[in-house]
């Protein structure tokens, strides 16, 4: 129980993280600013868990599709009337309302298409059918690029906030991710692995916990030199390049003159921080191109290693002729099946056919049934065989059968 409600409050986190920087790229894109802070922005974006919550109780418990979209409804109008009621600003409440309602209604849509596709998976009855992970219940590290490509906007973008919603969310959501699998797979672990149900559970966790948190230790040591590292990025504003031009450095950016209704100035304000981006110390520079290169390295090896694995799955699954071969993978067979089989295997060996003769011949002049203490020699002594020529050559047959590897 407790560990179902730890996986229920991971999946919350993972929805939450996921949707919350959509609307500061979106801000960032329209070039608009919370009059708050970027803070404050994100603690706003992080509302949607609401939402993720919300929606996640309400499928499981309404028992008809009119009371789920009812109950959607009156979640889009609750956040548009918070959105109304707490902002100050029109184009920004607009912009964040718009955003807000938009994730509350994709949000609602994917939990309605896994309720249906739950529902037809129940109604083919299909043990082969394996249940389908929800999206927005299954943290999986495949979606860290997802905070990649907010993370590279805001480089693009000029966007230093967005930079930092994204890099602190991944570092977040990467751990919740890692004790997600930890938990999920321990748990089928338990399940499949019946043999070791003697050990106690709570030992078991205890030892693999605690290789998990010596793992996520060494983890976050890898990640803090880029923490540390986090104030030196080089930003380019995409949006300020012209046909023919190259993009202006961060540093360079000036406001540019104010004239007409304004008058002259005398002093031109820069619209960005002109504060020079501060040198980096020999120590950390070094060890900034160690990492670099280090990752490099590891990203090259990957690469080489899956177009060698592309290679060697396209050389076995064709043929010189071109022909594709498809690989014949046999079932395993459930025990009855395999004992089934050995059965017919016997019945038509050789050994089978002497061990029917023999039954038969006896069968055949002794109308008792031989005690299960009686010996070969006993049962045919019993049957009045005992001096028929015919049935010596048939006893050293069997006794051949009996206690050689005739089969």
């Amino acid at each position: 129980m407790m560990l179902n409600r730890i996986l229920k409050i991971i999946g919350y986190a993972h929805a939450t993280l996921f949707f919350a920087l959509m609307i500061p790229l979106l801000y960032t894109v329209a070039e608009l600013a919370d009059s708050a802070g970027a803070g404050a922005l994100y603690m706003k974006c992080l509302l949607i868990s609401v939402p993720v919550i919300v929606t996640e109780r309400a499928i499981k418990r309404t028992k008809n599709l009119a009371a789920y979209i009812a109950i959607c409804v009156a979640l889009i109008a609750g956040v548009c009337g918070i959105t109304a009621l707490f902002s100050t600003s029109g184009t920004y409440a607009v912009w964040y309302c718009l955003g807000m309602s938009a994730e509350t209604f994709i949000i609602a849509f994917k939990r309605l298409q896994g309720r249906l596709y739950e529902s037809i998976r129940k109604k083919e009855d299909d043990l082969m059918v394996a249940k389908k992970e929800e999206f927005l219940d299954t943290p999986s590290f495949t979606l860290l690029w997802y905070f990649a490509v907010i993370y590279v906007c805001g480089l693009c973008l000029n966007a230093k906030a967005l930079c930092d919603m994204a890099f602190y969310s991944a570092i977040v959501y990467l751990f919740l991710a890692l004790i997600a699998v930890y938990f999920r797979e321990t748990k089928v672990y338990l399940e499949t692995n019946e043999r070791i149900k003697g050990i106690p559970t709570k030992r078991l966790y205890g030892v693999s916990f605690s290789m998990l948190l010596l793992f996520s230790a060494l983890l976050l040591a890898g990640i803090l030199p880029s923490v540390f590292l986090a104030d030196h990025r080089q930003y380019t504003d995409i949006r300020r390049w012209y046909e023919g031009m190259k993009p202006v450095p961060y540093e360079e950016q000036i406001a540019p003159e104010f004239g007409g209704l304004w008058g002259d100035m005398g002093m031109i304000e820069p619209m960005y921080d002109s504060e020079e981006i501060s040198e980096l110390s020999p120590l950390v520079d070094m060890l900034f191109r160690t990492v670099s290169g280090a990752c490099i390295l590891a990203i090259v090896y990957g690469i080489i290693r899956a177009i060698r694995q592309v290679f060697q799955e396209f050389k076995s699954s064709y043929d010189e002729n071109g022909d594709i071969i498809e690989e014949i993978r046999v079932e395993e067979k459930f025990d009855r099946e395999e004992m089934l089989e050995k059965g017919r295997r016997r019945a038509d060996g050789a050994a089978e056919k002497i061990r029917r003769r023999y039954r038969k011949t006896i069968r055949k002049h002794r109308k008792d049934r031989p005690a299960p203490y009686e010996s070969p020699a006993e049962i045919e002594e019993g049957a009045g065989l005992k001096d028929d020529e015919e049935m010596r050559q048939l006893h050293k047959t069997y006794e051949e059968v009996r206690y050689g590897n005739i089969v």
